[in-house]
């Protein structure tokens, strides 16, 4: 296929601005499914569809040809670039998520496509994500198109968000409007992309060559030179699956060379050699060719079982005659870390090994070994939000049947010049302790703006600027990345009646006062359940926490005290009343003492009840933490 035929682009939007439900209608013009198919085609894992969002980034590829009756879209995109032979093109689409916490999976996209549809919801414009994508797109160096979705919806307000995107730098004339529901204006989106985005790019590897000389001739966007040559096999992995039966497959966009069944490959960063059994790509459905050439997207199936040889980020090159390596991606940096413990002992062979299959297509997840003594042996993981870390729990736990207890939630401290992020680690004696701040943007309607800045001041924050967006408000503070973790979120939605968004990046490490709270239940330490928190709001998170485990923790044979504790000294107490069997139910009558020995007698079995009784704490005191 000529590379002047082939449009490498992804979709990127804030959450549920119809990103899959257009890339639906995509494929049935391009004819790659038939009309009334399933919806959101491409989600296909369970959590998307009941989550209602995406989780994993898709790639495929369609074959769009340009109608004959469509003669000032052929005659735009004949005239914008070189004439090419006929009207058939190639477009390789990747759907990505919008929730902030898989922009990883968006920055894998971007790193292999040379332009970006940037779709904005009428009935909601431009929000924390948008703008976040916008940016990493502006970054990546893409030819951007945006497109406002949903204009057939009565709430749509189309004018409004137009102008909003022009407040971003667009031209009021390149702004598309379409339903990605009905399919009105796709036809002419489609069109755009073959128009405005440029085709693959040819440039030269040399073995000496520096990886910012690499960068600039992948990603330079901008110049087509048509008479260079590409001479060795480039391969940028950005997704990877395993199948237990053929082994690691690589979702790969080619920027060198040509690939073909049977070549011995390599790959850079593990120095790992392979077999490529077999070759192709998704339309959705696997569509398997002898070979891929250079600026195409499609996967490779390997002959390696080893997960840890192959990393997405990674080059493939030819065994024979290695390339340099492209830049892989920014390294992801966890802001949340949990620990995971299997409820049965034996099953930690078992959580290993699906940590390992997770990770092969989730580059974004790092996690290391870690032993309490109250649970047992387990996982310390890192993650890029909350909701992260409860889509991985929630695929442990139904795709490697695994039952799981998840400790407390932390973020990376400072102290004495060292990072921790567990609250066993925490020194309360250390004299430098610093916390992570993050730069928050938040995008709500106006008549919000009091309870946000209220919300910002309780989660201790500071407000540093606004900025009014047609009839929406940009408002930017900082704030304690622990504050931002754990229930920011829904009380700033519950606040702002669901209409608020917003998006963060670290900031930096500040001076910072804080305290270990311990948790105490039936007078012992439960490791699980201790946090770092500020000193100022201990005794509050202390309540909330043990007022949260009373109504989390059954009512058993004996009373359960929950205390929350800082050092020696209790601060919060509540007490989870016990079962009172009546003893003396069966007495019609006869001298009172009767009844009284009974009941002294059920008082002594109640003592040794409490010297000798184990308590048995469920998942849902451990969840109870994250929603203080």
């Amino acid at each position: 296929m000529d590379r002047a035929h082939i449009r490498n682009f992804c979709l990127v939007a804030h959450i549920d601005h119809g990103k899959s439900t257009l890339a639906d209608r995509i494929m049935e013009i391009c004819q790659a499914v038939p009309k009334g198919h399933q919806a959101q085609l491409l989600d296909s894992l369970e959590l998307e569809r009941e989550h209602g969002i995406t989780i994993k980034l898709k790639a495929i590829r369609l074959v769009y040809s340009l109608r004959s009756t469509d003669h000032s879209q052929k005659e735009a995109v004949v005239s914008s670039q070189k004439a090419v032979d006929g009207s058939k093109y190639i477009l390789n689409l990747i759907d990505t998520p919008g929730h902030v916490d898989f922009s990883y999976e968006v920055s894998r996209s971007l790193a292999s496509v040379e332009g970006a549809v940037l779709l904005v919801d009428a009935t909601q414009g431009v929000q924390a994500q948008t703008l976040a994508n916008f940016n990493l797109s502006l970054e990546a160096g893409l030819t951007i198109i945006p497109v406002i979705n949903k204009i057939d919806s009565p709430a749509a307000n189309i004018e409004e968000t137009s102008k909003e995107l022009e407040s971003l730098g667009f031209k009021s004339d390149e702004i598309l409007k379409v339903s990605a529901k009905t399919g009105e204006g796709v036809d002419q989106l489609l069109g755009e992309i073959i128009k405005k985005i440029p085709s693959p790019k040819h440039f030269l590897s040399h073995p000496h060559e520096s990886e910012d000389q690499i960068l600039n001739q992948v990603f330079d966007r901008e110049s087509q030179t048509e008479s260079v040559q590409d001479d060795k096999v480039r391969a940028l992995i950005f997704d990877s699956s395993l199948d237990p039966y053929k082994g690691v497959i690589a979702t790969v966009r080619l920027f060198g060379g040509k690939i073909k069944v049977g070549d011995q490959i390599k790959f850079l960063a593990t120095g790992a050699n392979s077999e490529i059994l077999q070759i192709g790509y998704l339309t959705p459905t696997p569509k398997y060719v002898d070979e891929l050439e250079s600026g195409e997207v499609g996967f490779v199936v390997t002959n390696l079982k080893d997960l840890a040889r192959v990393k997405v980020g990674d080059t493939i090159s030819s065994s024979q005659d290695p390339s340099a390596a492209l830049p892989g991606y920014q390294e992801a940096k966890p802001v949340v870390f949990l620990s995971f413990y299997p409820t049965d002992p034996h099953q930690l062979p078992k959580l290993k090994d699906g940590l390992d299959k997770l990770k092969l297509n989730d580059s974004s997840l790092i996690y290391s070994s870690e032993t309490s003594l109250s649970l047992g042996q387990g996982f310390r993981l890192g993650f890029l939000g909350l909701l992260h870390a409860q889509i991985t729990q929630e695929r442990l736990e139904r795709e490697y049947d695994l039952d799981i207890i998840v400790a407390s939630p932390s973020v990376n401290f400072e102290q004495d010049g060292k990072i921790i992020n567990k609250p066993s680690e925490f020194d309360p004696t250390a004299k430098n302790v610093r916390e992570p701040y993050a730069k928050v943007t938040i995008f709500a309607p106006q008549k919000y703006f009091g309870v946000i800045s209220k919300l910002i001041y309780e989660k201790r924050g500071q407000q540093k600027e606004s900025e009014i967006l047609g009839h929406s408000q940009k408002i930017t503070a900082e704030i304690p990345l622990l504050e931002i973790l754990i229930g920011f979120y829904d009380q700033l939605k519950t606040q702002t009646s669901g209409f608020a968004s917003f998006d963060f990046e670290i900031d930096e490490y500040r001076d910072a006062n804080l305290a270990k709270l311990d948790v105490l239940v039936n007078h012992e330490p439960v490791e699980g359940l201790a946090q770092i928190v500020p000193k100022e709001k201990a005794d509050e998170i202390g309540r909330k926490l043990v007022e949260k485990l009373k109504e989390a923790i059954p009512r058993q044979q004996i009373a359960i005290p929950i205390q929350a504790a800082i050092g020696g000294k209790i601060i919060a107490r509540e007490t989870v009343a016990s079962y009172r069997k009546d003893v003396t139910q069966k007495l019609y009558g006869g001298d009172v003492t009767r009844k009284m020995k009974l009941l002294e007698k059920q008082k002594k079995g109640k003592k040794r009840m409490r010297r000798f009784g184990n308590v048995d704490i469920p998942q849902e005191a451990f969840l109870a933490v994250l929603k203080l």
